[in-house]
């Protein structure tokens, strides 16, 4: 019989942006340089709105792309991402001072300058980090909208996407571009801790089958200016992905601790074949040795993890949040695999008997 455990997603705080009325005709802005700064919104707990520092997300040599367009009188012409720039310009960061506590310098080539013709006019900006995620423009109507295609077989990259769009009739309309990330993807690592008595335990393999393993994100702006971000094109199967095998040694007491994997935001009730069997609903496969005896398989699946308090399970993954599955065994006596998730923050204690080793 399943008891459920506890889930805290970190949710994704909106956008900074800065703030703009309608458009009015009047004189134009003076010109000048269009220049940007970056930042990031960290992984965050529900209980904080703590902003990361840019250097705390982006150093010296990291990179966005950038794609933009002007708009006057509802007509858009392109200024970053044209036919000669696919994948967007190319911004590097610089630490120009050697000190990493400051935030770097931004700089890409040939730079532009902004071409006000009224203060009704504005500038729509979407950017990808790392530019090497090679993003593209995409042709549909209606506002700027960049997708770049991510496959979790091939890569473990932290996305990351912004959406930022400036008026004329700001009070510095040609002041620097402060794009503010937002990380597209799910944060996943799994913890394994050794509550025996005496014996010890050895992780063998950890793996994730019938996930979401490749789609589309998608970053625009809605019809006020507002970042939009989703994925797209999404596809799911069973095959291993995300396999980890180190052979880690867990002595009684101790405990092992995976790297975060970047997952795309999926349902977890959802089955890779058709049927919709439970066995092809997204699962974490822990392979483990205790000692003295022969390799075990924890099989978990992920739709049957809810908060300790309820009985409606965590059906999926979001956008931003970060998520770990602590497994606690007790393998001198009890053959039962508990398991914790953490946010950001704090770790809430919880547990799901009825997950068994035999």
């Amino acid at each position: 019989m399943f008891r459920c455990v506890t889930f805290l997603t970190a949710a994704v705080l909106p956008i900074l942006l800065l703030a703009g009325c309608g458009g009015t005709l009047g004189p134009a802005p003076e010109r000048g340089e269009i220049r940007f700064e970056a930042g990031s919104m960290l992984l965050l707990d529900d209980a904080s709105a703590t902003k990361a520092t840019l250097s705390d997300i982006f150093a010296d040599g990291s990179t966005f792309a950038v794609f933009g367009e002007k708009v006057n009188s509802g007509v858009a012409s392109v200024v970053f991402g044209g036919t000669n720039e696919p994948n967007g310009v190319t911004v590097t960061a610089s630490d120009t001072d050697g000190d990493p506590a400051t935030p770097p310098a931004w700089s890409y080539s040939p730079v532009k300058t902004w071409q006000w013709e009224s203060s009704g006019d504005w500038y729509d900006f979407v950017a990808v980090s790392p530019a090497s995620a090679r993003p593209t423009r995409m042709a549909i109507a209606g506002n700027i909208a960049v997708s770049t295609h991510y496959n979790i077989s091939s890569q473990d990259i932290d996305l990351l996407g912004a959406a930022y769009r400036r008026r004329g009739n700001v009070a510095n309309p040609n002041g620097t571009v402060q794009m503010d990330f937002n990380h597209l993807g799910s944060a996943v690592r799994v913890k394994v801790l050794n509550n025996s008595a005496s014996t010890g335990v050895t992780v063998d393999r950890i793996k994730f089958r019938n996930l979401v393993v490749e789609g589309d994100a998608k970053i625009t702006l809605d019809q006020y200016g507002s970042p939009e971000m989703s994925w797209i094109n999404t596809e799911r199967n069973t095959a291993d992905v995300r396999i980890l095998e180190p052979a880690a040694s867990v002595t009684a007491g101790n405990s092992y601790e995976s790297p975060f994997w970047v997952m795309i935001p999926q349902r977890l009730d959802q089955a890779a074949a058709a049927g919709g069997l439970a066995a092809d609903m997204p699962v974490l496969d822990l392979l483990y040795t205790p000692a003295g005896s022969v390799q075990k398989t924890a099989a978990i699946t992920l739709k049957d993890i809810c908060p300790r308090d309820s009985d409606t399970p965590i059906d999926s993954w979001a956008m931003g949040s970060k998520y770990t599955y602590e497994i606690s065994m007790r393998l001198d006596g009890g053959v039962i695999v508990n398991i914790t998730t953490t946010d950001w923050g704090e770790a809430i204690e919880a547990e799901t008997p009825g997950l068994l080793i035999h």
